[in-house]
């Protein structure tokens, strides 16, 4: 399968996923309809037609929404909030009157986020949103979620493992090369599928006074064993890049929000047990809102402002 054949599985979810969520705005009296993700604890928005409430890369807790409740059994169309018992205790029910929703399932069969439309007035007319429509939709949502899936599994397998063979000649990680493909597939996915993608980037302490007193092959040294240990600490889901210099870059999947702090402090502390001080900084992307380029500037800065504050 060539590479035109693979993108289209991306890009096949992201075309149908936008043109239901505008048919639906066209042809119900739901002003806001979203296809959404959920994953890690949150439902972000990735697919939107917003007009008052919904926008692409808006978060929410997952178990805080009326998709939740919905997908654990409330009612999937809800014409007026204050009127339904499923619904009416809800805080977002004084400002969402009226809500639709049908759970989108992934190519496992599991949850992969919601197809869903709110309005700040109920419905006059309770059949104004055709229940059967809606389903028939985020059946669809999920068939070509599915194909879309599968599509991309051949398209990631052939470009992680491009990126994988573009080697840094000391470290043996992935170089600059090879982390700019896989920045290029991980936007793909953020897109598309709104997947939880996140970056960090470490700088090496010390390496420049290093090299002015034990001289350039201690240096080398230290990236060497900075190197092992950043790719010992790494899970399956991470990929570690020497960026360039002393400075590394590490792109991680499936990581939720929360978990970030704790998940890039494990290699900050694998460097310190090999005797390598380093600071780092991180950042999440976000659909439409932050891509991997804006996230790894931001994951620089918060390094850098790190160092400077250690220096300080």
């Amino acid at each position: 399968m060539d590479t035109h054949e693979t993108v289209i599985g991306s890009d096949l979810f992201s075309t149908s996923a936008q043109r239901i969520v505008d048919y639906l705005n066209a042809h119900t009296p739901l002003t806001d309809w979203s296809v959404s993700r959920v994953s890690g604890g949150e439902q972000v928005h990735v697919h939107v037609h917003p007009e008052s409430f919904l926008t692409i890369g808006q978060r929410v807790d997952w178990d805080q929404t009326f998709c939740f409740r919905m997908y654990h059994g409330a009612s999937r169309i809800v014409p007026d909030s204050h009127l339904d018992p499923a619904y009416a205790d809800h805080p977002d029910a004084q400002v969402v009157r009226a809500y639709a929703g049908f759970p989108i399932t992934d190519a496992d069969g599991e949850l992969f986020g919601t197809l869903c439309g709110v309005a700040s007035q109920p419905l006059v007319d309770e059949s104004a949103v055709d229940a059967d429509l809606v389903a028939l939709m985020g059946e669809l949502l999920s068939s070509h979620l599915a194909m879309s899936r599968i599509a991309d599994r051949e398209r990631r397998s052939v470009e992680i493992a491009d990126a994988l063979a573009n080697e840094d000649g000391l470290t043996g990680l992935v170089n600059r090369r090879g982390w700019d493909l896989l920045v290029t597939e991980a936007q793909q996915r953020v897109d598309a599928y709104g997947d939880l993608v996140a970056v960090a980037v470490l700088d090496l302490d010390g390496l420049k006074q290093i090299n002015d007193t034990e001289g350039h092959q201690a240096g080398d040294e230290l990236i060497r064993r900075a190197a092992s240990a950043l790719r010992a600490a790494a899970r399956p889901a991470d990929r570690v890049a020497r960026y360039g210099g002393d400075e590394f870059a590490i792109l991680s999947n499936n990581v939720p929000v929360p978990d970030l702090p704790g998940h890039f402090a494990r290699f900050t502390d694998a460097l310190a047990e090999h005797g390598v001080s380093a600071s780092v900084g991180f950042a999440q992307t976000n659909p439409g809102l932050v891509t991997m380029q804006e996230a790894f500037s931001r994951a620089d800065k918060a390094m850098y402002d790190q160092k400077q504050s250690r220096r300080s």
